[in-house]
C-alpha cells in the first residue's frame, strides 16, 4: 500500500513537473514567436521606410535634374537610359516613359553620340564633343560623357545647347565679311580717283586738268559719303542691338514725330517727284518710345519710298489704334518689291536681286535697322508688295 502510494505520488510529481516544463516551453515558444512576429513587422516597417526614402530620393533626384537647364541623361551598366531630365525631353520631344530603358542610339539616332559614349567607357575618362543633330531644325549641342562607376549609374551625359552661340558666331563672321566687302568698293574707288589725279599728266593749271580734278574729286567725295553712310548705319545697328533689353519709360506723341520727319524730307520728296500724305484720325497718338529711335524708323521708311518708289509715287502714312495696339502703315504705289526679294529685305546688306535695286546706292542696312527698332518696342513688322501697284509696310506696336 505504501509502495503503491509512493509510486503514484512519484508519477504524479513527474507528470506535474513535465507539465510545468511543457507549459514553460510553450510560453517561451509563444514569447519567441511573438518576438519574431514583432521583429518581422519591425523589419517590414524598416523595409517600407527604406523604400519610401528610396522613392523620395528618386523624386528629389528627378526634381533636381529637371531643374537643370542643361540636358541630363543617366545610363546604367548596360548603357540604357535610367533617367532623362525635362530639358532633354523638351529639346528632342521625347516620351519619358518610352525612353527610359532604351539605348542612346534609339533615343537620339546619332552615331556621334555612340562614338562619344564608347570612348568615355573604354577610356574611363570624361569625354566632350560638339555634335550637330539634324531634324526639323538643326541643333548644335556640346555633349559631355562622364563615367560614374556606380552600381546604378555607369555614365552621366550632359547636353549643353550651343545652337545660339554657333549661329551668333556664324552671323558675326558673315557680318564682318559683308562689312569688309561693302567698305572695299568705295575705298577702292576713292583710291583709284586719287591715284588718277596723282598720275595725271595733263598740263598743270590747264582747263582740262582742272575739269578732271574737279570730276574725280566729286566722285571721290560721293564714295566717301557712301562710306560714311555705311559706317553710320553700322554704328546705329550696333547701338540698337546692344540695347536689346531697353525699356521705354516715356509716352510721346508719334503724330508730332512723323510730321517733323515729313517736314525734314519734303524737299527731297519734291526733288524726286514723290507725294507724301499723312492720315491720322486723332490729333495726338501716344506711344511708349524714344524720339530718336522712332524718328529713325519713320525716316528710313519714307526715304525708301522716295529713293526706290520712282517718279510720281504717292506715299500714304496712316495711324490706327485698335484693341491696345498702335498700327502704323507706309503704303506707296511705286515700283515695289519683287516676290523673289520679299523674304530677304530685312537681312543686313540685302539690296535685292530683282526689281528693288540700283535706284540708289545705300548701305543695305536701313530695313534691318527698322526691324530691330520695332522689335525693341516688342512690336512686329510685316511687308507686302505688288510691283507697280502697292507696297505696304505695317508696323504694330503694343500700347
Amino acid at each position: 500500500m505504501n509502495y503503491f502510494f509512493i509510486t503514484t505520488l512519484i508519477f504524479l510529481l513527474s507528470f506535474l513537473i513535465t507539465l510545468i516544463f511543457l507549459i514553460l516551453s510553450l510560453k517561451k515558444s509563444a514569447l519567441q514567436t511573438s518576438k519574431l512576429e514583432h521583429d518581422k513587422n519591425g523589419l517590414k516597417e524598416k523595409v517600407h521606410k527604406l523604400e519610401t526614402i528610396k522613392d523620395e530620393q528618386k523624386k528629389i533626384l528627378e526634381m533636381a535634374l529637371d531643374a537643370i537647364p542643361d540636358g541630363i541623361v543617366l545610363l546604367d551598366r548596360e548603357l540604357r537610359a535610367v533617367n532623362i531630365n525635362q530639358a532633354i525631353i523638351n529639346l528632342f520631344h521625347l516620351d519619358r516613359l518610352k525612353s527610359i530603358g532604351e539605348r542612346t542610339i534609339f533615343i537620339f539616332n546619332n552615331r556621334n553620340i555612340e562614338i562619344l559614349v564608347e570612348d568615355a567607357i573604354s577610356s574611363g575618362m570624361p569625354r566632350k564633343k560638339d555634335i550637330v543633330f539634324y531634324g526639323d531644325e538643326e541643333i548644335s549641342l556640346s555633349v559631355d560623357a562622364i563615367p560614374a562607376g556606380l552600381e546604378t549609374y555607369s555614365l552621366i551625359m550632359v547636353f549643353n545647347n550651343i545652337t545660339q552661340e554657333v549661329e551668333f558666331s556664324r552671323l558675326r563672321s558673315q557680318f564682318v565679311a559683308n562689312v569688309s566687302h561693302e567698305m572695299r568698293t568705295p575705298l577702292t574707288s576713292i583710291k583709284g580717283y586719287i591715284e588718277t589725279l596723282i598720275d595725271s599728266k595733263g598740263t598743270a593749271g590747264s582747263k582740262k586738268d582742272a575739269e578732271n580734278t574737279s570730276k574725280y574729286l566729286s566722285k571721290a567725295l560721293l564714295e566717301a559719303e557712301r562710306l560714311n553712310l555705311l559706317i553710320e548705319d553700322i554704328l546705329n545697328l550696333s547701338n540698337i542691338e546692344y540695347r536689346r533689353n531697353i525699356l521705354f519709360k516715356q509716352k510721346l506723341d508719334i503724330v508730332e514725330i512723323i510730321n517733323e520727319c515729313i517736314s525734314s524730307l519734303n524737299l527731297l520728296a519734291e526733288k524726286n517727284n514723290v507725294n507724301i500724305e499723312f492720315i491720322h484720325k486723332k490729333e495726338r497718338s501716344m506711344l511708349q518710345t524714344e524720339e530718336a529711335l522712332f524718328m529713325q524708323v519713320v525716316r528710313n521708311l519714307v526715304e525708301n519710298a522716295i529713293f526706290h518708289g520712282g517718279n510720281g509715287t504717292t506715299l500714304k502714312i496712316m495711324i490706327e489704334e485698335n484693341e491696345g495696339e498702335t498700327i502704323l502703315s507706309f503704303e506707296d504705289n511705286g515700283r515695289g518689291i519683287d516676290s523673289l526679294d520679299l523674304p530677304y529685305i530685312f537681312q543686313r546688306f540685302y539690296r535685292g536681286k530683282a526689281g528693288y535695286k540700283n535706284f540708289r546706292s545705300g548701305s543695305g542696312l536701313g530695313l534691318s535697322i527698322v526691324k530691330h527698332i520695332v522689335e525693341l518696342h516688342r512690336g512686329n513688322i510685316e511687308v507686302s508688295s505688288q510691283p507697280g501697284k502697292q507696297t505696304k509696310f505695317v508696323l504694330t506696336f503694343p500700347n
